[in-house]
């Protein structure tokens, strides 16, 4: 495997997860070009941590179907459910940095 996704294609697959609405937050996003310039796509997406695993199973095939119809050289789609946990994110929200003044 080498190379990845053209930057239109990512957007694309990027909108294909976030659309789904129970999706909370993608997490990571990887893709790799394969054999004939067709892509694998991993993801990792929080989702609520009240589904049920028949629930994860239904988003889960949402998210790939929806990536399969958007980005026509998909081969595989590989995503991974998790529980967001804003205390282990990596790239926490701007509002949460506290600039002090030099008064």
């Amino acid at each position: 495997m080498s190379g990845s996704a053209s930057k239109p294609d990512l957007d694309s697959i990027m909108d294909a997860i976030l659309g789904c609405a129970d999706v909370e937050k993608l997490i990571s996003l990887k893709t790799h070009t394969v054999e004939d310039d067709e892509l694998l796509v991993l993801a990792k997406v929080a989702l609520p941590a009240e589904k049920t695993v028949r629930d994860i199973a239904d988003v889960i095939g949402q998210i790939e179907q929806r990536i399969l119809d958007t980005v026509a050289n998909v081969r595989a789609v590989y995503i991974q459910p998790d529980i967001y946990r804003p205390s282990l994110d990596p790239e926490p929200p701007t509002d949460v940095f506290v600039l002090k003044s030099e008064d």
